[in-house]
């Protein structure tokens, strides 16, 4: 079963809203490609999906969507960040995200969503499009890297997984264990106590 902490955090997300701007802050969870093949609308990715969390694959993909643009493309952040990667990523990992946002950006894909989630592909596209061009090749990459390394003008260049504004969040390990409503009547199982993102859920699931 392939990683689902990036889904259960969308899921949460989607419930708590209020987590959203910290989590635009904080390093990526884990399971992005999975994530990220919901969003698409991979048939595989969703069955599974379903199957993991009890949840329609209508809501996996709005949740999945809603993580995409809240926390990947809401604002100028790293290209690694905006591919869903870090900066240990392969250059697979880097082209497969990216094909994926790209299928996801579809206008075929926005335009089957609720009118809500509907939006201009335009808007983000660029951003996509620019992170790629940055990283797709060695030596492109080396000079993205390098900047990073040495602190560089670079429009949009920060630490892979921070943002310009973002600081230290303080340890979570006495978040209650609980588990994370995402309906009435439907919850998911927990991951691992030691997951970053699960304990922020469960922080703010434990809350009133």
């Amino acid at each position: 079963m392939r990683g689902s902490e990036a889904l259960v955090t969308a899921l949460g997300m989607m419930n708590y809203p209020h987590v959203t701007r910290r989590a635009r802050h904080s390093p990526l969870p884990k399971g992005l490609t999975f994530l990220l093949e919901v969003a698409a609308g991979e048939s595989d990715a969703l069955r599974e999906a379903s199957a993991l969390t009890g949840q329609p694959e209508a809501h996996l993909r709005k949740a999945a969507g809603f993580f995409v643009e809240q926390v990947l493309l809401s604002q100028p952040m790293d290209h690694y960040r905006i591919l869903g990667c870090g900066c240990e990523s392969s250059n697979a990992d880097l082209r497969r995200h990216m094909a994926l946002i790209m299928r996801w950006l579809h206008p075929d894909v926005i335009s089957s969503g609720a009118p809500a989630y509907r939006f201009d592909k335009s808007l983000y596209a660029s951003r996509v499009t620019e992170a790629w061009e940055a990283l797709k090749t060695n030596e492109r990459r080396a000079a993205y890297d390098s900047a990073l390394a040495g602190s560089m003008t670079w429009e949009g260049a920060r630490p892979a997984g921070r943002s310009r504004h973002s600081s230290v969040a303080p340890p979570l390990e006495d978040a209650p264990v609980a588990e994370t409503r995402l309906q009435k009547g439907q919850s998911l199982p927990l991951l691992k106590r030691d997951a970053f993102w699960t304990r922020i859920l469960l922080l703010f699931a434990g809350r009133p």
